[in-house]
This record gives C-alpha cells, sequence and structure tokens, in this order.
C-alpha cells in the first residue's frame, strides 16, 4: 500500500483537441496520460509542474477506453514515484485501460532551462506542419512546425504552443511535450514510412525522460532519426527533446497501425 492514494473521475470531452483526430470511437491515449499526470500532479502538490524537477514516465495501454461509460483515475503514491491507473467500467466488465508510473526526480544531472540569447521574449518559430500530416483538424492544435530532414535520415520540428492545452503562467505542462511527440509520431508516419493518411495509430506504451516544466518560451525541437530497415505495423518511436545544442530529454512512443478496415476488424473482436 502506497503512502496515498487518491482517486477521481475523468471528465470527457468530446470538445477537446485531443479529439479533433479522424473521428474515433475509443478514448485516445494522450487524453488518459493527461488525466493520470492531472491527478499526479493535484497528489504532490504541484510537483509535476515545477521547473527544477525531471519526470520518468512508463505508461502502458492494455486495452481500448471506450467514449461511453465511466473512468475512474486512480494514483498511489510511496516517495518520489507514482502508480498510476485509469480503470473503466463498461457494463459488468472492470478494466485497466491504461497503467504505469510516474517518477518526480530533482533535475540535476541535467539542466531544465539552458542559457540562450533573447531569454525574456517568446521565440515562436514561423509556420506550422501540415495539419492533416498529425491528424488535426484545427490550425491551433498543431504543435510541430515544418519539419526538416538531414542527409543522414533525421527529422527534426519545432514545438509550437497549443493554446488549447498550454498551462496558464511561464511554464509548459507535461503533456504539451508528450502531444508534440505524438504529433511527430503521426507525421513521420506518412513523411517517413509511407502510411496514407486515413490510417489509425493506436498507443501501445509511453515512456519519458523529461523536464517537468520547461519555461514557455524556450525554443524546443522535437527529432527522430530514420532506423535501419523497413517500417513494421508495430513501431517503436525513440524521440530526442532539445533547446539550442542543450539534449533536454527523451520521449518513446510505441505505436501499431491500422488500415481502417483492420482497425474495425479489432474493434468488433
Amino acid at each position: 500500500m502506497g503512502e496515498l492514494m487518491r482517486t477521481a473521475p475523468l471528465r470527457v470531452d468530446r470538445h477537446h483537441p485531443f479529439f479533433f483526430d479522424h473521428p474515433v470511437d475509443h478514448l485516445p491515449g494522450n487524453l488518459l496520460v493527461a488525466g493520470l499526470l492531472g491527478l499526479a500532479d493535484d497528489v504532490t502538490g504541484g510537483a509535476l509542474r515545477r521547473a527544477d524537477r525531471r519526470l520518468r514516465l512508463a505508461f502502458a495501454f492494455p486495452a481500448f477506453g471506450e467514449l461511453d461509460g465511466p473512468v475512474e483515475l486512480r494514483c498511489d503514491r510511496a516517495g518520489d514515484t507514482l502508480g498510476l491507473t485509469a480503470t473503466q467500467s463498461v457494463g459488468d466488465t472492470v478494466r485497466d485501460i491504461c497503467r504505469g508510473t510516474v517518477t518526480v526526480l530533482a533535475d540535476a544531472t541535467r539542466p531544465a532551462v539552458p542559457a540562450w540569447p533573447g531569454r525574456g521574449g517568446t521565440a515562436t518559430p514561423a509556420g506550422h506542419a501540415e495539419p492533416k500530416l498529425v491528424h488535426r483538424a484545427d490550425l491551433s492544435t498543431v504543435m510541430l512546425g515544418p519539419p526538416t530532414e538531414t542527409p543522414a535520415g533525421e527529422f527534426t520540428c519545432p514545438v509550437l504552443r497549443c493554446p488549447a492545452l498550454a498551462a496558464t503562467g511561464d511554464l509548459r505542462d507535461p503533456i504539451e511535450v508528450i502531444e508534440a511527440a505524438r504529433q511527430l509520431v503521426l507525421m513521420l508516419g506518412h513523411i517517413a514510412n509511407g502510411h496514407p493518411l486515413d490510417v489509425h495509430v493506436v498507443w501501445i506504451e509511453l515512456t519519458a525522460d523529461i523536464p517537468a516544466a520547461p519555461p514557455a518560451d524556450l525554443p524546443l525541437r522535437v527529432s527522430w532519426r530514420r532506423p535501419v530497415g523497413r517500417p513494421r505495423a508495430r513501431t517503436a518511436f525513440d524521440m530526442g527533446l532539445h533547446a539550442g545544442t542543450a539534449d533536454l530529454g527523451t520521449v518513446r512512443l510505441v505505436t501499431h497501425t491500422m488500415s481502417p478496415v483492420a482497425y474495425r476488424k479489432v474493434r468488433s473482436a
């Protein structure tokens, strides 16, 4: 038993920007992670939004979350590590749809705030990535700038700010980094792996080691290097988070890409 346990319902708002993807019939993984991180932040008294902290995240998504049926979020705290679970009741069935851990650490090994010229003004890269490449319908929810690719096969995108997700104040929310990485994965599926625009990308696992709350005006980038070999339906995307010449963290997202026909078969099984 942890030192502290707290539960809370997940409020599902279908007008939330997480639902601006292709029409879906299940709860998006980023919505579950956002809800669980919000509960963890409450339990720790705001530790997940401190500029001098790092977060180590590890989440698995063992089942689809349905749009109907109550979802309960649970946080068990034992020291610096929090156990997190999203449980859903559909009919007589109760199952975990997301579970994992978050460890909150002092950011002693890598600085959360590197020095860079022009501190004090908001550095917003010009332009947005093409919305359809990141499965967005509203330009204001696109969190990536246009991609660049090096001859060595490294893709890099500036991280923008999404008004609907941005935290108030001068610090970013952790889910902003996770959502930017998710949008990079969607884009890479099309421009690097050649997937058609109507595919479904389902989360399997998410791990990350990131600053808890980077400054809002710190110009961030996310990157990914093309691996050797042919892409597969189930793929692990290992991404870096950078500011200037500083490497700030990593995000790893394991996904399974399915055609609309394959997705319908899985959902009806």
